[in-house]
């Protein structure tokens, strides 16, 4: 064992390249190490990683620094997946840098120029990233609206900042593209909403010209206590997003219609939406809202 090599790795967290590693094993070494499991080939060509550690974003995002280098910060979703509250899931990893930098993207690795500097960076995991608002502020920014209030109650959700660092963060991004989609977000954003899809159904409710709905709303119910996800106090109107995993059971399904009877009986509208809903039918969505509140068309 090349005792050397091992403080590298260590100092690396669990990455080193295959440069590093020919210092003291021959190819064959390098091979049977990999073949044995003690290493294991990372996805970026020339990175390994130690054999004994688990897969996780940092990880992946350490290896990914050894190809584009070190003096760079993690960004966009991929800080956000550092930080705990990714919505996309991409497998493209971002990293920041100068704005005189010069293009050292690789297949699936995406290096961006930054005209904010990275001086506020901070470590994650072992990892230098964006601080946590303005990431999700820089997702906002950057991506597709529908996935804009989903990022912003997720970074809520998660802890990871507060609305007053998001509103300072948004502030701190003036004149750049997409700050005021932004900024009509933050103060809309709420860490009580439970899930990406959740948060999507809502922007597309207030997209679409309805008053913001409440969420988390308590009712009343046989002496008990029912929540409805959004909803429309003054209309006593809810709405629901159904998705497969956590309404896909036979047992959920019956769960679901007693609780939905249950609300009938308080007279109470339960309304349910789906995937196809919120991304395909959205107009539809809206519509069935406005009907059921007795709005009248709008």
């Amino acid at each position: 064992m090349d005792f050397a090599l091992y403080r590298t790795i260590a100092e690396q967290q669990g990455v080193f390249t295959t440069a590093q590693a020919r210092e003291s094993h021959s190819e064959w070494e390098i091979r049977g190490l990999v073949a044995a499991g003690r290493w294991r080939r990372s996805p970026w060509r020339g990175v390994l990683v130690d054999g004994d550690l688990p897969d996780s974003p940092a990880l992946h995002v350490r290896a990914a620094a050894l190809v584009v280098g070190p003096d760079l910060v993690a960004c966009h979703s991929t800080a956000a997946a550092l930080w705990g509250f990714d919505v996309l899931g991409p497998a493209t990893l971002h990293f920041l840098g100068p704005p005189q930098l010069g293009n050292r993207s690789r297949p699936g690795i995406q290096v961006h120029p930054s005209s904010l500097g990275t001086d506020d960076a901070v470590l994650v995991d072992g990892v230098w990233a964006t601080p946590a608002a303005r990431t999700a502020c820089d997702v906002v920014r950057l991506t597709a609206p529908i996935h804009g209030l989903a990022t912003l109650d997720a970074a809520l959700r998660a802890g990871a900042c507060t609305r007053e660092e998001l509103l300072a963060a948004s502030a701190a991004q003036a004149g750049l593209r997409g700050v005021a989609r932004l900024r009509e977000l933050v103060p809309l954003a709420d860490h009580r909403a439970e899930s990406p899809m959740e948060s999507r159904m809502r922007w597309r409710f207030i997209a679409g010209g309805l008053p913001a709905p409440d969420l988390q709303i308590e009712v009343p119910v046989d002496g008990m206590r029912r929540l409805l996800d959004t909803g429309w106090r003054r209309w006593r109107v809810g709405a629901e997003y159904d998705g497969l995993i956590a309404h896909g059971s036979r047992e959920q399904l019956r769960s679901d219609r007693y609780r939905a009877n249950q609300l009938t009986g308080t007279r109470w509208t339960l309304l349910h939406f789906t995937d196809v809903d919120v991304y395909r039918r959205p107009h539809q969505m809206v519509t069935t809202v406005t009907r059921a509140c007795g709005m009248g068309r709008r």
